[in-house]
């Protein structure tokens, strides 16, 4: 570490939504105590929560600037691509081969989209060929409104998937559908025992009537296994679908250098802070925490970020990361605002739940992005709106807890590898708690 009157160099690898988190708690938490760097393979900051509304017009994601948000914050900025990492020398090394020296590293580099499904049109894929998603469901309504088509599936490929962005495609699929006068076929199909089922009972019972109005029929408890012609096989059997539709997948970037699980992906502990690397965190899809979405790699940032301010003499104690699962859900009407703990919590509502009411909830980044020219985001982060009677506090053990239940989910569907990897990165935020036996005695069918 440097001495008392330096600085602590922190370099942030990585250039998505934690990224920027972690630079903005990092200012709020530590101040001039460190001294940042941030490594980005991209020059800009494209979040993907809007890309499901592109092809219904209904507008896109922006981009934002590093130079911009930067020079906003104090920090420095590479334009470049993490390829390892020397924890010894405390080194990273780029593909322009740079040696970055650091104190502390926070990686925060994300992970590769891929299509789970082959021969569906996959959401959010990093695949460049072809046309892009958007258009490619705008030219697969045209087929349908022509007669040309006349059956649509939606798939959830699996239970470790964030499920928002496939449900907001099925409601406005349907609804651009319907306002033509079609009456095709169109189904969800999940292997969730219940409409986002994550988000509890109160987001089931509001999101199933937005589908029964838009005629969308819903088959849960199923997990798509593949594309064939003309439909999706599951396992009793298969589903109709002129085309499917489904997200991607997360797959690990491996960086050398650094210990992984085994999908490739970094174990941290509730604090962020990566197995035998006192001077190493990691924060979003980079982790091995099998739950990978906006809003939670943001709350995962700020843990890192108090523990860091909390190494370099600022703050009190850190908090842990205690997911709260936040959700803005476009429908053809006004939005549905979803909120949820592993401990009990369950809020559906039309009126917005957190402010300002951002697609990617993040503490900080939600109010930075909110606004053309940011203010103060100490004085302003995201404001919760939910009262406290509607739900128990955040307990330490939430982020367990949402692990444990999507290793069950994954057994409930005879997926041996989900099933173990959400038990070792439960395992991994915490390696004293006890498991309980329910989840450890699990027998795959």
């Amino acid at each position: 570490m440097t001495d008392a009157d330096q600085p602590t160099r922190v370099l942030i690898a990585g250039g998505g939504i934690a990224g920027l988190e972690l630079l903005l708690a990092l200012r709020v938490f530590a101040g001039s105590r460190v001294a940042i760097t941030l490594l980005s393979s991209d020059a800009e900051l494209a979040p993907r929560a809007m890309t499901v509304a592109e092809p219904f017009g209904r507008g896109g994601g922006r981009s934002f600037s590093w130079t911009d948000i930067t020079r906003d914050q104090n920090a420095k900025l590479v334009i470049d691509r993490l390829v390892a990492v020397d924890t010894a020398a405390t080194i990273v090394f780029t593909h322009g081969g740079r040696r970055v020296p650091y104190d502390i590293l926070v990686l925060a580099s994300g992970a590769r989209r891929v299509a789970p499904l082959a021969g569906a049109l996959t959401f959010a894929s990093d695949d460049a060929s072809g046309p892009g998603a958007p258009e490619a469901l705008r030219a697969i309504v045209a087929r349908v409104v022509a007669g040309d088509a006349s059956s649509l599936a939606f798939a959830l490929a699996s239970p470790s998937t964030w499920p928002l962005p496939l449900y907001e495609l099925a409601l406005l699929t349907a609804h651009e559908l319907r306002e033509h006068g079609s009456d095709a076929t169109i189904r969800l199909v999940t292997p969730e025992d219940r409409p986002l089922g994550l988000f509890g009972q109160a987001a089931a019972d509001a999101v199933r009537p937005l589908l029964d109005a838009r005629e969308v029929e819903l088959m849960t408890g199923a997990r798509p296994l593949g594309v064939l012609d003309g439909g999706l096989r599951v396992p009793d059997g298969f589903i109709d679908a002129d085309h499917v539709v489904t997200l991607a997948a997360i797959e690990a970037r491996t960086v050398p250098g650094l210990p992984v699980d085994r999908a490739g992906f970094i174990p941290v502990d509730l604090h962020g802070r990566v197995s035998g690397e006192p001077d190493v965190y990691a924060a979003g899809e980079a982790t091995s925490f099998p739950l990978r979405q906006g809003g939670l790699a943001c709350q995962q940032a700020d843990a890192v970020a108090e523990a860091i301010a909390a190494t370099c003499g600022a703050g009190n104690d850190p908090r842990p990361f205690r997911p709260v699962l936040r959700g803005r859900l476009l429908t053809s009407g006004a939005p549905l605002y979803l909120q949820s703990r592993p401990s009990g919590q369950s809020v559906a509502s039309t009126r917005a739940l957190w402010s300002p009411p951002a697609k990617v909830a993040g503490r900080f980044a939600g109010p930075y992005l909110a606004t053309a020219r940011p203010g103060r985001i100490a004085s302003a982060p995201l404001a919760e709106l939910v009262p406290t009677a509607a739900g128990s506090p955040p307990e330490d053990r939430d982020a367990i807890s949402l692990a444990l239940q999507l290793a069950d989910a994954h057994a409930r569907q005879g997926d041996a590898e989900g099933w173990l990897q959400a038990l070792e990165a439960a395992r991994a935020l915490d390696p004293a708690a006890a498991m309980p036996r329910s989840a450890m005695e699990v027998r795959l069918p």
